[in-house]
């Protein structure tokens, strides 16, 4: 913490210590995570479950149903506005707000909370509003309707901000190759790296 704050110094940062606030990332099996006293110019800084960084919601164990439940209300103010706008204008216009007012929440940041089980929750969001835009009823199947509007589902879209965050770090990647000398069928895969 003395580095930091003098690196803070150096480049003439401020930091506003009455924000900070320190996290201790455990698994949810681990009730006894360790909590050394974090110091910061002076003043102890408390320890937090959740926190907000970047827009994103997180919490200690790295589960992420506080964003999600976030994301949702975020969403459903989206909803509300293209339905409000459904009658008085253009498929191709409600295509737009779709992209401007959802897609755009929905894609942020989608390889960290996409894999999660409760994004189910948004991926509901999402079919609800494919329908309002496609005019086809709540229990009507929008799969088609994906298609038609050119639109890629979320489970989709996560695999593809998926492969796309892998490709552009392949670099820092390994392969099982050079992690052992086995001749498996997994030799060539890229080596699954747990932190």
């Amino acid at each position: 913490m003395t580095d930091l704050q003098t690196w803070f110094t150096l480049n003439n940062l401020i930091v506003n210590t009455e924000n900070m606030l320190a996290m201790s990332f455990h698994t949810p099996q681990n009730k006894k995570s360790v909590t050394p006293q974090v110091t910061f110019a002076g003043r102890d800084n408390p320890y937090n479950s959740e926190t907000k960084l970047l827009g994103i919601y997180m919490n200690e164990n790295m589960k992420w149903n506080y964003h999600i439940k976030y994301l949702s209300s975020k969403l459903n103010t989206s909803y509300y506005m293209i339905s409000s706008l459904k009658n008085i204008t253009s498929l191709h216009v409600l295509r737009n707000m779709y992209f401007a007012c959802f897609h755009a929440h929905l894609r942020y940041r989608l390889t960290l909370w996409g894999g999660d089980p409760e994004s189910k929750r948004i991926f509901r969001l999402q079919k609800k509003f494919i329908r309002i835009i496609g005019g086809i009823g709540r229990r009507a199947s929008c799969r088609n309707l994906f298609k038609t509007l050119n639109i890629l589902p979320l489970p989709c879209l996560y695999i593809s901000e998926t492969v796309c965050e892998i490709k552009s770090n392949m670099e820092k990647m390994k392969y099982n190759r050079e992690i052992h000398d086995h001749c498996t069928r997994q030799k060539s895969d890229l080596h699954d790296q747990f932190y």
